[in-house]
């Protein structure tokens, strides 16, 4: 049964780490990265209201989901996670699985900008906060720094794969997007410790 659009008690949380340990699981390291995701958006999500944290946790437990075989259907995961989400009625969670970590660079150089661009993009703190958990966490879970995940990501496709293409046209987005969030942490760190 699909989570009501807007929570205030946990539901939507609950069902994306059903739906992620359902469908991800079975995949071991991909279900490990995506745990680790998850944690780094619980850690961080103070720095939200109690909405944007939910969908930021969510969006985490879901980012990847498009990875599980069965929801397969143009082997892009964002995109297929997002036509996944999309069918329990999870507008802005299908956005941010849709675009998640500058995913329309990758679409773009797999032929799939208009594919993607069905859905539309959410461009916010939230959307950046999701970038920063998945950019500072490694592919089994550990957090680690942007350096250290981009360094990774290199080693494990190789300088002539799509995914480094993409990922170099990615590069000033993710800074941005890690700055920015960084900034919101210190920013809430700070106020906490003044207040």
């Amino acid at each position: 049964m699909p989570p009501q659009e807007h929570t205030q008690d946990g539901t939507l949380i609950e069902w994306a780490s059903e739906q992620a340990a359902f469908f991800l699981a079975p995949l071991g390291k991909r279900w490990r990265h995506v745990q680790g995701v998850a944690a780094r958006a619980y850690q961080i999500g103070a720095i939200f209201n109690e909405n944007d944290r939910s969908y930021l946790i969510a969006a985490a437990y879901l980012h990847d989901i498009g990875y599980a075989p069965s929801l397969k259907k143009t082997g892009f995961h964002p995109l297929d996670g997002a036509y996944y989400v999309q069918t329990y009625g999870q507008e802005r969670l299908t956005s941010l699985v849709a675009y998640h970590s500058e995913a329309q660079c990758e679409a773009q150089l797999r032929g799939l900008s208009s594919e993607l661009a069905y859905f539309p993009r959410e461009h916010s703190a939230v959307a950046d906060a999701l970038t920063y958990c998945d950019l500072t966490t490694n592919s089994v879970g550990q957090r680690v720094t942007f350096r250290e995940r981009v360094t990774d990501i290199l080693s494990r496709y190789g300088e002539s794969d799509i995914v480094t293409q993409a990922l170099r046209q990615a590069m000033p987005a993710w800074t941005l997007a890690i700055e920015q969030t960084e900034q919101a942490l210190c920013k809430h760190r700070y106020i906490k410790e003044h207040s």
